[in-house]
């Protein structure tokens, strides 16, 4: 029987690889069907989703009597699950009062996708192999796309789900994703992973050295997507937590005047390096446009001040660096109105676009900003408890990374919670770059790694217990 599970097990564990990968991939690879895009990623979903339940129906009487260790894995995050339950139960709920019940089914079964992918993390990671092989996954996907995020810089060939495919954002820089915030936003999730790599694991040299050179293109395309809330914002932000966290987190025979050194240089030369591959591919037109719009940060945040502060009147106000200020001011503006005449429950699911919709000085519907989506679209009680399970994982995260909370945490498992953390609190900022985070797959899979790193963390911390209770 127990044979016979563990085949099982095994092959929904390779769809599961195939399925994080299409998550990442996104839209570029799928089948277009009118308004509907069949992705390779909606179908491995699909067929993960029917194996899994069979697998547990059908093996529900051993799963009660053995105690299965993927079930004792989801145990140890449970109030996660719980919650993510009641959210969707709640969405469900706000469809009542949902001006677009069109918008709010499409947007509702986005949702379910997400919190399920999000929770099938902690279901499959169950051991420190297939945390390794889902991090060999992740990583490989992600060079793919930052290779042709690189070749797309020099080339101007988009694929056909970038904003920049046959139209005349010819120098913008996407890979897999639509828009360069995604694209920025990804890379802020996934650098601290790498970063954290170099000094926390005991790779071979060459390794690291391949990881080396993945920062630098990584910052490279970082810069050349021109995205300001990622690079001025997000990256310091998750840079500062690997900085500060590190005293917390190596060892203190680690802290050498050598290594130190050799740190600093490492970080020094990966800029540089970084601007100048910036200067041999990018194009003096782009290279000229993306530095304007970084620098630039200071004026777009003075265009903030423009237009008052009353949802009123009509047409978009123009700043000194364009409208992208001034409308997703107003966007926080007309979100926080529809939320009050919502009673603060909420719109409901989605249906902040179509009430966006002719609101005062925008002229887009999505709220641009992962954190007031929530807010709005599900109110002030979702909101509260999404913050404080994010929060709570954030703590988890830091017991089982840091030194003195985690001695005996294994440096697998530390440097999966350290980088995790880091990712998720530079997201802070990062989640202000998408335009909707409802089916921004890199975030939700960066959530997911979390919750496995928590469940595994939390199983070790009991076995250790256990050990030293029987000594």
């Amino acid at each position: 029987m127990d044979q016979l599970l563990l085949r099982k097990q095994d092959r929904l564990e390779k769809i599961f690889y195939f399925m994080i990968a299409f998550g990442l991939i996104g839209p570029t690879l799928g089948i277009g069907t009118g308004d509907f895009r069949l992705t390779f990623f909606r179908i491995a979903f699909f067929v993960l989703a029917v194996g899994t339940f069979i697998h547990l129906v059908w093996n529900r009487k051993y799963i009660n009597h053995k105690q299965n260790r993927e079930l004792t894995t989801i145990y140890q995050v449970r109030w996660a699950g719980v919650f993510f339950c009641f959210w969707l139960l709640y969405a469900i709920i706000s469809l009542t009062w949902a001006v677009s019940l069109k918008d709010g089914i499409r947007y509702l079964i986005y949702l379910g996708m997400m919190l399920a992918l999000t929770f099938s993390f902690p279901f499959f990671i169950r051991t420190y192999e297939s945390l390794w092989k889902t991090a060999k996954t992740l990583v490989a996907v992600y060079a793919m796309i930052i290779g042709y995020a690189v070749f797309e810089s020099m080339t101007f060939i988009h694929l056909p789900a970038s904003r920049g495919y046959n139209s005349e954002f010819v120098s913008v820089v996407t890979s897999v994703f639509t828009n360069q915030n995604d694209l920025a936003t990804f890379i802020t999730l996934a650098l601290p992973f790498l970063i954290t790599a170099i000094f926390m694991l005991p790779l071979h040299k060459k390794y690291k050295w391949v990881l080396y050179v993945g920062c630098i293109f990584s910052l490279y395309t970082l810069f050349a997507t021109g995205s300001r809330s990622n690079v001025m914002l997000a990256l310091p932000l998750a840079c500062a937590v690997l900085l500060l966290g590190a005293f917390f987190v190596v060892k203190r025979e680690k802290w050498t005047k050598k290594n130190v050194t050799k740190a600093i240089i490492a970080v020094i030369a990966a800029v540089i390096l970084a601007n100048a591959v910036g200067v041999v591919l990018l194009s003096d037109k782009a290279r000229a446009a993306n530095n304007a719009k970084l620098a630039s940060i200071f004026g777009f945040l003075g265009d903030f001040q423009k237009g008052g502060w009353d949802a009123e009147g009509e047409g978009v106000i123009e700043g000194e660096t364009g409208r992208s200020a001034t409308v997703r001011k107003f966007l926080i503006i007309n979100g926080f109105h529809f939320l009050h005449k919502s009673h603060y429950l909420g719109v409901g699911p989605g249906n902040i676009e179509p009430l966006m919709e002719g609101a005062p000085h925008v002229d887009k519907k999505n709220m641009h900003n992962w954190w007031l989506e929530v807010l709005v679209n599900f109110g002030v009680l979702i909101f509260v408890l999404y913050m404080a399970v994010y929060f709570w994982l954030l703590w988890r995260l830091w017991k089982f990374a840091s030194l003195k909370h985690g001695a005996f945490t294994s440096p697998v498992i530390r440097w999966s919670a350290f980088a995790t953390l880091s990712s998720l609190i530079g997201f802070f900022f990062g989640g202000m770059a998408p335009s909707s985070c409802i089916h921004y797959t890199p975030m939700w899979i960066t959530v997911g790694i979390g919750l496995a790193v928590v469940a595994m963390g939390e199983l070790e911390r009991k076995k250790q217990v256990v050990a030293q209770g029987s000594e």
